[in-house]
């Protein structure tokens, strides 16, 4: 379909035009795949951590073989998943709604602002995977159901197809639970309706093969964890895990900036509700363009009048994606419980009504799917301390975009003449639309303004790629380095420069890829540090050498480096 051609061709022109600059969890996935490819690896979590799936490095490695290692090949594999999602929102919202609303639909996630966009391209697992994998649950499940209707209306048991069917969407649901536990509640919702489903007729042998199939689907986590004991250098979804210790703020010197952090916020239910609403959603869903804020602006909120505003506005939009949420609810759940207690029979019109009702229960899926993320959300302390870049773990919500403009849609096809709160129809129609409209606009909106940050991150990545050549210049090619600089570095020098992690108290931090560590403290020379300027890890290097350290500094792109003296 041309809309989405279109949006894929938008998002490619980004990828060519180095949009988003790559940071260090994209270079883990880089490094996966460059290892699948040319090493034979074979990982079965992410680098570092017991959870999220490595799917992205092997499509990217898939590409690497193809067309070589770079940053455009490794996002071909998100852009890959991108596309199937757009197809499968279109298909499940002709399926459980209308073609015209699949259309309305596509407009808006086609276009996108720049957090949605950003998450959506990035290669670092998480988002992309869960648009894809929720969206193809949802759909199979949509499909079972119906087709399952259809044949209790002609009186057809439970047989072979419903064996391969339920143990399909068992071994379906495995693997995207494997691919990021952001699908859970999506997950449950389906299951819920499956069981409303098969409620009469399931069988004790049905339900063996559906938790068959979701065991070989979760086969590479189950395997991962017995085989690996968890580890206080591996980030962790339950248990111990890394956590990177507090180290007090070091005092500047020599002209460069102290590193305080600002005001600091202690978590609390209602700070994770505001940050949630104010934050969080509006970024997850798009309102973040209609007055655009950073992330500094937005949390802890400021007083200046620009931030207040769009803080106001911030809320408003997440009041109104919550009051459609709760009519699209009440309307889906208000035409599904008559039927839940009745018995389809073969006459034409129960038929179809059985039928509307597993589309009824198909919304409800949909909604609950988006309401239980949103609410274990607000359960989640960095919903008040991170709302920012926490707002990721809300991307399962644009699923739910066709759900909530339900309402809407409805409202602007009616055919009465004056609604039950007295107001006149053509009034609420044109207030629908307005409505579909701006919501439309906005997402593009925000896509305009992406294609306007491209010139400055092309600046920026012609610096990172001056900064490793600098680096290959001068022979550092074993580093210690910062989380965020690592990983990138490592990738785009395809592994010519081998870095270390150090925290902000200059000690062992996160190494996702615990070899490379071996190898930067078993160099043959004293290994280089490198580090952004006016960083915890500079200014304490520089006290360092104020006592007496044998290293020098020297600044290139906005990092320090630091040399040893032996060596220059």
């Amino acid at each position: 379909m041309i809309i989405i051609l279109l949006s894929s061709l938008l998002r490619f022109s980004l990828i060519l035009l180095g949009w988003p600059s790559l940071d260090s969890d994209e270079g883990t996935m880089g490094l996966m795949a460059l290892h699948i490819a040319y090493q034979g690896a074979h990982p079965l979590v992410f680098y570092g951590q017991d959870y999220l799936a490595p799917i992205d490095a092997y499509l990217a490695a898939f590409f690497f073989l193809i067309w070589g290692p770079s940053v455009v090949t490794l996002r071909l594999s998100v852009l890959l998943l991108f596309c199937f999602f757009l197809i499968q929102i279109y298909l499940l919202t002709s399926l459980v709604y209308n073609k015209p609303l699949a259309l309305c639909t596509l407009l808006i996630v086609g276009a996108g602002p720049g957090e949605v966009v950003f998450r959506e391209l990035e290669a670092a697992g998480g988002s992309p995977d869960v648009l894809f994998f929720c969206s193809c649950l949802l759909l199979v499940t949509c499909k079972i159901v119906l087709s399952r209707q259809q044949r209790l209306a002609v009186q057809e048991q439970a047989g072979l197809w419903d064996g391969l069917a339920l143990g399909g969407w068992g071994l379906l649901a495995g693997v995207s639970i494997w691919s990021d536990p952001l699908v859970l509640p999506f997950v449950g919702m389906a299951f819920l309706l499956l069981l409303e489903s098969y409620r009469r007729q399931l069988k004790l042998a049905l339900l063996l093969i559906l938790l068959a199939g979701l065991l070989v689907g979760l086969a590479p986590e189950i395997i991962y964890k017995v085989t690996v004991p968890p580890s206080p250098t591996r980030l962790a979804l339950l248990g111990p895990g890394y956590h990177e210790p507090a180290y007090p703020p070091v005092t500047a010197s020599s002209g460069a900036g102290a590193t305080g952090t600002g005001m600091a916020i202690q978590a609390s239910p209602m700070l994770q509700i505001a940050g949630a609403l104010l934050v969080s959603l509006p970024l997850a869903t798009g309102g973040n363009a209609i007055c655009t804020l950073g992330s500094g602006q937005a949390w802890p909120p400021r007083g200046d009048p620009q931030t207040q505003l769009c803080t106001v506005l911030h809320g408003a939009w997440s009041l109104g994606y919550l009051v459609l949420w709760f009519l699209a609810a009440g309307l889906a759940l208000k035409a599904w419980w008559p039927w839940r207690r009745r018995d389809p029979n073969p006459e034409s019109d129960e038929r179809s009504c059985a039928l509307e009702h597993a589309r009824q229960g198909a919304r409800l899926m949909v909604l609950g799917g988006a309401g239980g993320t949103l609410f274990l959300y607000c359960l989640f302390p960095p919903a008040a301390l991170t709302p920012w870049p926490s707002s990721r773990y809300l991307v399962g919500l644009i699923i739910s975009i066709p759900a909530v403009l339900f309402p809407l849609w409805c409202l602007a096809c009616s055919s009465s003449q004056r609604l039950r709160c007295g107001l006149p129809l053509p009034v609420a129609r044109l207030g629908s639309m307005v409505a579909v409209v701006m919501a439309i606009a906005t997402w593009w909106l925000g896509s305009g303004q992406l294609l306007a940050q491209a010139p400055g991150v092309q600046v920026l990545n012609k610096e990172q790629q001056a900064l490793i050549n600098f680096l290959l210049k001068r022979g550092a090619t074993r580093i210690y380095t910062d989380y965020w600089t690592c990983d990138r570095i490592a990738f785009q020098s395809t592994e010519r420069i081998i870095c270390s992690v150090l925290d902000a108290g200059l000690q062992p931090g996160l190494n996702r890829y615990p070899p490379y560590s071996s190898l930067v403290q078993a160099a043959p020379a004293l290994p280089c540090y490198v580090f952004p300027v006016g960083s915890p890890q500079d200014l304490r290097l520089q006290q360092r050498i104020a006592r007496g350290y044998r290293y020098s500094r020297l600044t290139y792109m906005n990092y320090a480096i630091y040399e040893p003296l032996l060596y220059i």
